[in-house]
């Protein structure tokens, strides 16, 4: 994570300084979490799509303010937030987001068929749409996108108290029923890693 928080600090100054080269490459780096996570807001993937390009082509006009940028990743996830709520403005709740592609894994590391594999992915998927609003936010950001509970609670405004709090529950959930699913617990199966690859 430090890694990756140190390159996109990187690009950030580079775009500022107008590399077009960089601004492409932040775009392929965060383009498809970004509208993943603004699904979370708007109601398809068309109007996620809108939303995030909108907020890069305002990235690249306000170039020059990038480099002052303390922490660029929360500032990414903020302006899309932002924008989907300006998009939404006068409506009263979330739409639930539309399930995520499957991530590809190796059939070697996976004890399941591709058949069952697939089942229970969207299994999992249901389960996770089907999650309190603020839960199912807090678990896309952190498992999804690899943000720290710090970064979920200044994106959301939350404490990072009730960032962990939320993703507590949903894991917790997501076991209990995965467990009610299989009529076996993953955890004592070992089976808690291939649930997760096959998010």
């Amino acid at each position: 994570m430090q890694q990756k928080e140190h390159d996109i600090k990187q690009l950030f100054r580079e775009i500022s300084a107008g590399n077009r080269y960089a601004f492409d490459a932040l775009f392929r780096l965060y383009y498809t979490n970004l509208v993943h996570f603004a699904k979370n807001y708007v109601s398809d993937t068309g109007h996620a799509e809108e939303v995030v390009s909108d907020v890069f082509v305002r990235l690249w006009f306000n170039r020059e303010t990038l480099a002052s940028i303390s922490n660029p990743q929360v500032y990414l996830f903020i302006s899309v937030k932002n924008r989907c709520l300006k998009v939404l403005r006068g409506t009263s709740h979330i739409v639930s987001m539309e399930e995520y592609k499957e991530k590809s894994t190796e059939t070697a590391e996976n004890p399941l068929s591709e058949m069952e594999r697939k089942e229970l992915s969207a299994k999992l998927h249901a389960i996770i749409n089907a999650l309190p609003e603020q839960q199912r936010l807090v678990f896309n950001m952190i498992k999804q996108n690899s943000l720290t509970a710090k970064q979920a609670a200044e994106i959301l405004q939350l404490s990072p108290r009730t960032v962990e709090t939320h993703l507590y529950k949903a894991v917790k959930q997501l076991e209990q029923e995965i467990t009610d699913y299989l009529g076996y617990s993953p955890k004592k199966k070992g089976m808690k890693r291939m649930i997760m690859l096959a998010l």
